[in-house]
């Protein structure tokens, strides 16, 4: 081996290296966000920090040994929204049976990926649905944020309204995000990280929160041991279970089938693309058993793509820092919600950026569209509005005599959906 050689693959090491930084640091405020998310559901902030964090580290570890990609998992953003307010809040399933949800989800999806199902789903449901879904939970979320953050309240009249300007919290949270849009306009690498310690630094000069509420005895990692393996098939045999295996296989299918085929177009690598869809699908096993919502392949890897990530050696580094992360817990509790929530509204704005996606289509395709994204955050619902806006289009469709141009398997979503609006109105269940 001549110097030369050397010489490249020591190069080629440091810029894998130097990728899987990237792709951690633009990704580690997943770690903080998720938590605050799942702590909704009744999850141990500490417990969902930790399983978060092992559920990153292990997956990504995945990747990099055997697709020997670049690429992390990390809970979705927005699907952590349907385990929550949707599964949990609404549909009334604990988050154990939630848990046990993902978990069946992750099978699916896993036999989905591993068979030659996938080229048919990727033809199943119109691009413009799809595109509205992401739509609808991008406004959910940066309502959430909107809400989290002080700047709309309930109002007794028209049900919200803005909320007190003056609250230091509110003002916090509106110059975090200030911050989070420059620095993404500027194409900072790790923006979204650099505005939360903006953010937390400024939290402790308007007195909001104090270094001195750091305290690393009262971390307990020992929470975790109640999330671990806790995930619940009692209610397996229910409407609610059944409907949330739906929507969660329906929405992490989709989602990851996207993001993938992205990526590794930019990498040149679409032969790949069973072996890291299949990954994709385990990972959300490991979500269930370990206790966090469903993942996705993230976008954030994006990042590490264009620093120069191309195999494993970016995917372990990023592994390595998610683990090490571990140990910045006690610092990490450290940053206000109202700094959280303007990472959320600005995820809610990223998210909302899909409607120019959207293809022009005819009539039925703009109602379906226009309920879908209306539904999901005004019933603070997303399988209501997946649901609303899959029905309403094939009924159209059949109506104006395009029934034929409706695929089996939106017919198949179409019966369900409506299957589980009929029972649950009959059952008296809350969705």
């Amino acid at each position: 081996m001549n110097q030369q050689t050397v010489t490249l693959q020591t190069n080629n090491f440091k810029t894998e290296v130097l990728a899987g930084i990237t792709t951690f640091i633009s990704s580690a405020y997943i770690i903080m966000t998720n938590a605050l998310i799942l702590s909704d559901a009744g999850i141990s902030p500490d417990a969902a920090m930790i399983a978060t964090i092992f559920t990153c580290a292990i997956s990504t570890f995945l990747m990099g040994f055997v697709a020997n990609s670049p690429f992390i998992i990390v809970p979705g953003m927005g699907i952590n929204s349907l385990f929550t307010y949707t599964i949990v809040n609404s549909m009334g399933l604990s988050w154990q049976s939630a848990l046990g949800a993902v978990f069946v989800s992750g099978i699916i999806f896993t036999i989905i990926a591993s068979t030659k199902i996938t080229p048919i789903l990727m033809k199943s449901i119109p691009n413009n649905l799809k595109h509205a879904i992401t739509v609808g939970v991008g406004f959910l979320i940066l309502f959430i944020g909107l809400q989290k953050s002080g700047l709309v309240v309930s109002n007794e009249n028209t049900l919200v309204g803005l909320g007190n300007l003056a609250n230091k919290e509110t003002i916090l949270t509106l110059i975090t995000l200030l911050i989070i849009l420059v620095l993404d306009l500027r194409k900072v690498n790790g923006g979204i990280l650099i505005s939360i310690l903006i953010g937390t630094l400024l939290s402790m000069a308007m007195k909001i929160t104090s270094i001195s509420d750091l305290d690393f005895t009262a971390f307990n990692i020992g929470d975790f041991k109640n999330v671990f393996l806790s995930l619940s098939f009692e209610n397996i045999f229910t409407i609610p279970f059944f409907m949330a295996v739906l929507s969660i296989t329906v929405v992490i299918v989709f989602e990851n089938m996207g993001i993938l085929y992205g990526m590794l177009g930019a990498l040149n690598k679409e032969n790949d693309f069973q072996r890291n869809f299949t990954l994709a699908g385990v990972s959300n096993m490991i979500a269930g058993l370990f206790g966090t919502s469903p993942t996705i392949i993230a976008a954030e890897n994006f990042s590490g793509i264009s620093a120069g990530g191309k195999g494993r050696i970016a995917a372990l580094t990023s592994g390595i820092l998610f683990l090490m992360s571990l140990f910045l817990i006690p610092v990490l509790k450290l940053i206000p919600n109202s700094v959280i929530s303007a990472v959320l509204i600005f995820i809610g704005i990223l998210m909302i950026q899909t409607f120019f996606d959207l293809e022009k289509g005819d009539i039925i395709d703009t109602i379906s569209i226009a309920i879908i994204i209306t539904v999901i955050p005004l019933t603070y619902n997303i399988v209501n509005g997946i649901a609303a806006g899959f029905i309403i289009y094939t009924i159209l469709k059949i109506a104006s005599n395009q029934g034929k141009k409706v695929s089996p398997a939106m017919y198949v979503l179409t019966f369900l959906f409506m299957l589980n609006f009929i029972l649950s109105t009959s059952m008296g269940l809350s969705h």
